[in-house]
């Protein structure tokens, strides 16, 4: 009787969905689930219901359905918030996506000091943006920065880096680029360093110019990390918030007033909990529009070719 038993039991276990295993570990682990998702579904769900009230603190919250997000889509201040977070996202994003690639490049070769400059590449990652934007607003102020002295010493004019529209947007936008980079630089090395060396070796035997060796064969293999650096930088970027709050708080006259910056003077400073909600989802739908068109274009171009 006792193996027929067995046999049963184990029978029972076969046809469990899960195994034994992982029914544990899931409820193990459903405590630490239950309070991560308390807390990520939580603030979502309640200002995006926040979003669609006239939320002032005054005591009444009256339902105004759409009325924040088409307030703030024909509005001034948010298309110019818009604009500048367009400039910010793109210039900063190109920018830091060609160097990267470029002295990944440069650093994959076997030169005398690579070592040192790949560990060097790990400091900026690693300063948290609050201490970089203290940093570059001293950096850049008028009166006593470093940039404007080393300006001086070559007899070059004063560059009102933080108090003119245009070049603050410009002093921003480099932080990002000197903070960022450097973990463009990483991904990048780490692609390359795991191709294939047999398409290489085939082309350099063939007379390939190291020219036509990268843009034929390096970059072609190097598009899916490319696409992930891109999906991590479009997120950060609209997120973006320390960096500029620290060197110019949104300013001058609302020169660097990007999305977050913007959401974040209607909620603490105008106190338009609504309005602010209602910008701060325009702003994710906005990045999650873009995720899917950097991952859904090249999706059905490959379909079409497989056709």
């Amino acid at each position: 009787m006792a193996p027929v038993a067995q046999t049963r039991v184990s029978g029972r276990r076969r046809r469990s969905p899960l195994p034994y295993t992982w029914q544990r570990g899931y409820l193990l682990a459903s405590p630490a689930l239950f309070v991560m998702l308390a807390i990520l579904i939580y603030p979502l769900g309640y200002s995006f219901i926040m979003s669609f009230f006239r939320w002032d603190l005054s005591g009444s919250a009256p339902f105004v359905g759409t009325g924040n997000y088409t307030d703030e889509l024909f509005g001034r201040q948010f298309n110019q918030a818009l604009r500048n977070q367009t400039i910010f996202s793109v210039v900063s994003i190109t920018i830091e996506v060609v160097a990267g690639m470029a002295i990944a490049v440069l650093v994959n070769g076997k030169l005398r000091g690579m070592r040192l400059a790949r560990t060097l590449l790990l400091v900026p990652p690693m300063i948290a943006p609050a201490v970089v934007g203290l940093n570059f607003r001293w950096l850049f102020n008028t009166q006593y920065g470093l940039v404007d002295a080393l300006l001086r010493i070559f007899n070059l004019p004063d560059i009102p880096w933080l108090t003119h529209p245009a070049w603050a947007l410009v002093s921003v936008i480099v932080a990002d680029v000197w903070q960022n980079t450097p973990l463009m630089v990483l991904l990048f090395l780490a692609g390359l360093q795991s191709l294939p060396q047999e398409p290489l070796e085939a082309a350099t035997v063939d007379g390939a110019t190291p020219w036509q060796r990268f843009w034929h064969i390096v970059l072609p293999l190097m598009r899916p990390v490319i696409m992930i650096a891109l999906m991590l930088r479009i997120i950060d970027t609209f997120r973006t918030f320390d960096v500029v709050w620290l060197m110019t708080q949104g300013g001058p006259g609302g020169a660097t007033n990007l999305l977050t910056v913007y959401s974040y003077l209607l909620a603490f400073q105008a106190v338009d909990f609504g309005h602010a909600a209602a910008v701060s989802y325009i702003a994710l739908g906005m990045s999650l529009f873009v995720l899917g068109l950097l991952y859904g274009v090249p999706w059905l171009i490959a379909k079409r070719r497989a056709i």
